[in-house]
């Protein structure tokens, strides 16, 4: 049975190791802050986890998946931290959803065994894995990972050079730029924007990506719409002003109840349940299509 050891007990360490549980995977689990460590162990459905006091417990572990807050530098201290724990066999594996991994392996000695691994939220339910080698990533360490993945029914899929970002994100960072964007010019509301999204663009990428929707249109037909286009679209370099002014209002989203939507009489946890949901019953709609069409 494969082992692996989670760093990091919030919203994404939490989801992955609910998903390696379900594929039988021996999970030990670290989190720092005592309290939210005693709170996990309360729960029911974190029976069978292993909890960590410190990392230097976990012992024959296959791969250490980090899974702690978005900052660089903290994720650099980590592995340069526990890299002498464990040995060289052991995959260190990022779960950025944007650094560099060449970045985050900076200090790192055997550079070698660092690979980025970007689960997407809800990570217990979504497919997709980016497997992100830095220059240094040795070879096997990227089989090794990829293999485990498709082993558990993830659909890992192996960037051939790293970018801030990686790939997923970028497309969703200039998603959110232009929705920002056209919300702060007064062109519409973020309820019609996101009403415009989800039922054009949204239910077609389900089905159909990007590119491959570009090729049915007709490329010289976009080509035709992007002359016109294009020097209209928002390419600001620094975050949009609309963004700025939430951050400072300290409206960061469901976390505080309010951001672009108010949330205060909203239960969350119900609503995203549904949200789950809905998103298992697309997964299963075009999982079906592309055994299909053999895909």
């Amino acid at each position: 049975m494969k082992h692996v050891c989670i760093i990091g007990g919030g919203f994404m360490g939490t989801a992955l190791t609910k998903y390696f549980l379900k594929a039988h995977i021996k999970v030990s689990l670290y989190e720092g802050f005592t309290a939210r460590r005693q709170e996990l162990m309360a729960d029911e459905a974190f029976q069978e986890v292993h909890f960590l006091e410190t990392i230097e417990e976990c012992k024959e572990v296959d791969f250490i998946i980090e899974a702690i807050t978005e900052n660089l530098q903290a994720k650099q201290q980590l592995f340069e931290r526990i890299e002498d724990y464990f040995p060289s066999s052991t995959t260190f594996c990022t779960n950025t959803s944007s650094y560099l991994i060449s970045s985050i392996a900076e200090n790192v000695k055997d550079k070698e065994r660092v690979i980025g691994t970007h689960f997407f939220s809800p990570a217990h339910i979504t497919p997709l894995v980016e497997v992100v080698p830095s220059a240094f990533t040795d070879a096997h360490h990227i089989e090794k990972t990829m293999t485990f993945l498709q082993s558990i029914d993830k659909k890992p899929v192996l960037l051939k050079k790293e970018i801030q970002g990686f790939v997923a994100n970028r497309l969703q960072s200039a998603l959110s730029r232009e929705a920002m964007s056209l919300v702060q010019n007064g062109i519409v509301s973020p309820e019609e924007l996101d009403f415009i999204a989800k039922w054009s663009l949204g239910i077609r990428l389900a089905n159909t990506g990007p590119l491959e929707q570009r090729d049915i249109n007709g490329l010289d037909t976009h080509m035709a719409i992007v002359k016109y286009v294009y020097p209209t679209l928002e390419n600001s370099i620094e975050p949009l002003s609309i963004h700025k002014q939430l951050i400072e209002d300290k409206r960061f989203g469901t976390k505080t109840n309010e951001g672009f939507y108010d949330w205060s009489k909203t239960d969350t946890q119900q609503y995203l349940a549904d949200k789950d949901e809905v998103l298992l019953n697309i997964i299963r709609a075009v999982s079906a299509q592309d055994e299909e069409v053999g895909k």
